[in-house]
């Protein structure tokens, strides 16, 4: 089962929790190593690495983040590691930052909405940038926040949540940074159709899809039939099913593996499904490979 953050961390006794109007604001710490884990931030989020080492396993390299760093994350999922350095815990401070925030500081602060003020540059996803004396600061009062809350500390952090942003908007990473926020809710053509080909066999549901490619369930089933010809849960089963068929032909990965590599959590609902694509079950079609080989 995907873990699905910050939700996932409501069960995780290391993290202390505070919610910031939508978004949420977490501070986790780790004593040991943890070992490569994947997981699926449903907010875009920025983590500060306060302790230890992060990395960041993506599909061609690793990306690392040391103490010191602040790291943005598109949502989506990952597989990260963190570690412990010099016998010292590992701890980070994660701003999951709810849409409606984000929007608002791009439009109002940032200047999106004015004509012409689209960054062309290509954006780096995830982006690691060293934190400045400034930024530092304010992560500092963030974490006093979470140690001595008062009625009003969830307003606080959205107020603190924009003073990074407007703060990295002054440095010197301003054009990387806004080509990143532009990127957070890009649903031109092209992007969608990388978000899906990309994330085609993880576990999402369509509003986990919609909400990746920056659209309404509504909008996202418009534009996705219109750039696949098909309907979304239709078309994502059957190119998963398709996967699926040549896993159980080609390897010796057992039912639920297979479900499970192909983004079907319920095992029964993926035998359903390859029975109405294919008129037979999974485990036949294992049975066909062993008669022809």
């Amino acid at each position: 089962m995907l873990q699905r953050y910050p939700k996932a961390f409501e069960t995780i006794p290391a993290v202390k929790l505070h919610h910031a109007g939508k978004s949420v604001v977490a501070w986790f710490r780790l004593m040991d190593k943890h070992d490569r884990e994947e997981g699926f931030l449903t907010e875009n989020t920025l983590v500060f690495l306060l302790k230890g080492v992060k990395h960041i396993h993506l599909s061609d390299k690793d990306i690392v983040a040391h103490a010191g760093d602040l790291i943005l994350l598109k949502r989506g999922a990952y597989f990260m590691t963190d570690y412990t350095t010099d016998g010292t815990d590992y701890q980070s401070l994660m701003l999951c930052t709810d849409d409606t925030l984000l929007r608002s500081f791009m439009n109002d602060d940032a200047g999106f909405s004015a004509p012409g003020h689209i960054p062309r540059q290509t954006p780096s996803a995830p982006m690691v940038i060293p934190c400045s004396p400034e930024v530092l600061q304010v992560r500092d009062t963030i974490l006093s926040y979470l140690q001595q809350p008062n009625n009003n500390t969830g307003k606080l952090l959205e107020l603190k949540i924009r003073e990074v942003l407007l703060l990295m908007l002054s440095g010197p990473h301003q054009q990387a940074v806004l080509a990143f926020l532009f990127h957070m809710f890009d649903s031109s053509a092209e992007s969608i159709t990388l978000t899906i080909r990309y994330n085609l066999l993880q576990p999402f549901t369509l509003e986990e899809y919609a909400k990746m490619c920056g659209l309404s369930l509504s909008g996202f089933k418009r534009e996705f039939s219109r750039l696949f010809h098909a309907p979304p849960k239709k078309w994502i089963n059957e190119e998963r099913l398709k996967h699926a068929q040549q896993l159980l032909l080609q390897t010796r990965k057992n039912v639920n593996e297979v479900a499970d590599e192909c983004g079907f959590e319920n095992v029964s609902y993926f035998i359903k499904q390859y029975r109405l694509l294919y008129g037979t079950t999974p485990k036949n079609t294992q049975r066909t490979k062993s008669v022809i080989f």
